[in-house]
């Protein structure tokens, strides 16, 4: 049998443009398709070094990093050593899900045990596998990514809330944070972290002036205004923690009603909740004013 050595560089480079192609897309790297041609051609050379006689270190481990290394570092230039680790991370993971796509092809349609080598009667037999492996793989890591990126969605999304207090409203954009696992101390509830600012209108006076001394949540003044405002609203002291704080407080209370416009439904809740009031900014770019906890949402 002979074997061309022209066409085993072709279909390699075709192999090695494929897994970059995708490579990139994962990575979201930039890059052009000049650069993945020629990652492609010297990973392919290192195909043809297998054909040479005492050839045999070029097997090693070492020498097959190297050169992977090599394809990505021509491939996508990374700037930083993580993003080097992600790209060839993804490499590696697409070659295996092409790999092993094949292979599981060829054990299907094959009575070979799972133990038994594999082996092609001729070159087009070969490509046949490959094309088909190839084409199954990207639909695979296609839908997988897709689900996965779906998830992310589901668990970090931003909804519109309605806090209701004394028959006034306070309008939030919130964010469903899955980090945000604040609880009410006594009760257990799940807490929704509120800016001052969102919440002010719906505020006692007395309340509202301790927001205002622009300082640290002062504990007799807070004991003060609960007493005060006990007839109009529970309030709560909520401790927290946070990068920089490790013995944070913050001021809840207990609104009459807090409504979640979801996109397939509008979910009203009068009991089981507590609304954290926090004096910053959540978000840097005012893109939500609120952090939903998840539990609310079941």
């Amino acid at each position: 049998m002979y074997v061309y050595a022209e066409y085993i560089l072709i279909e390699n480079i075709v192999i090695n443009f494929i897994i970059l192609q995708v490579t990139k897309m994962i990575v979201k790297a930039k890059s052009n398709k000049y650069r993945l041609l020629i990652s492609a051609f010297i990973g392919s050379l290192y195909i043809l070094i297998a054909f040479f006689p005492l050839s045999g270190f070029m097997g090693r481990f070492v020498i097959k990093f190297l050169v992977s290394a090599l394809m990505i570092l021509i491939a996508f230039n990374p700037e930083k050593f993580n993003t080097f680790l992600k790209q060839i991370s993804a490499f590696y993971l697409v070659s295996f899900a092409f790999a092993g796509t094949i292979i599981g092809i060829y054990y299907l349609l094959n009575n070979n045990n799972l133990f038994a080598k594999i082996s092609f009667t001729n070159g087009k037999e070969l490509l046949r596998y490959l094309i088909t492996g190839i084409g199954l793989a990207i639909i695979l890591i296609h839908y997988i990514f897709k689900y996965h990126k779906s998830r992310i969605q589901k668990e970090k999304f931003i909804t519109n809330i309605t806090i209701t207090l004394n028959d006034k409203k306070a309008n939030l954009t919130a964010l469903v944070d899955t980090g945000n696992s604040l609880k009410e101390p006594i009760s257990q509830e799940p807490v929704i972290i509120a800016e001052y600012n969102a919440l002010r209108e719906i505020l006692p006076k007395s309340l509202k002036e301790i927001y205002m001394e622009k300082d640290h949540l002062d504990l007799n003044k807070i004991v003060k205004v609960m007493e005060e405002t006990e007839d109009d609203m529970k309030l709560r002291i909520i401790p927290f923690k946070s990068i920089g704080n490790e013995n944070g407080i913050l001021i809840g209370f207990k609104p009459d009603s807090i409504t979640i416009y979801l996109e397939n439904e509008t979910k009203r809740l009068k009991k089981g909740i507590t609304v954290a009031i926090y004096n910053k900014k959540l978000a840097q770019d005012e893109e939500y004013n609120g952090l939903l906890h998840p539990e609310i949402l079941g």
